[in-house]
């Protein structure tokens, strides 16, 4: 999704890494809200930033990292989901980004219709980032 993305902008995507744990570990992680577990990633450059990422149970602990290292003037969250929870996550990375930048936007995109809906975000983000 993320490559689409950065294809469909022309901009080049980043990778956030972090440890490779047991699926298990992640899964107990990612029910502590606001865990952060150190990730790597190349300094992001400019004032608005795209960060594409799954939704995990709670919280998902290498992307709390990346948002509480940043700072920009405009996060754009493109969060991909199964279908629950959606609410309490996008209260938690809305006040996580408003720490750390001025204007946050979040879209959810559900797995399994997210080719259908993404050329609609395309718009919506071009849009966005035309006007800021």
């Amino acid at each position: 999704m993320a490559e689409e993305i950065a294809f469909s902008l022309g901009i080049k995507p980043k990778e956030i890494r972090t440890y490779r744990f047991p699926y298990f570990l992640w899964l107990f992680l990612s029910f502590i809200p606001n865990l952060a577990v150190k990730s790597w990633f190349d300094p992001p450059q400019g004032k608005r930033l795209i960060v594409c990422f799954p939704k995990w149970t709670f919280n998902c602990p290498p992307i709390t990292y990346f948002l509480k290292k940043i700072r920009c003037k405009h996060l754009i969250l493109v969060i991909s989901y199964k279908g629950w929870g959606k609410e309490h996550y996008e209260k938690i990375y809305k006040s996580l980004g408003l720490k750390r930048s001025e204007q946050v936007d979040l879209f959810f995109i559900k797995k399994k219709t997210w080719q259908k809906n993404l050329s609609e975000i395309i718009e919506v983000l071009r849009r966005k980032l035309d006007a800021s």
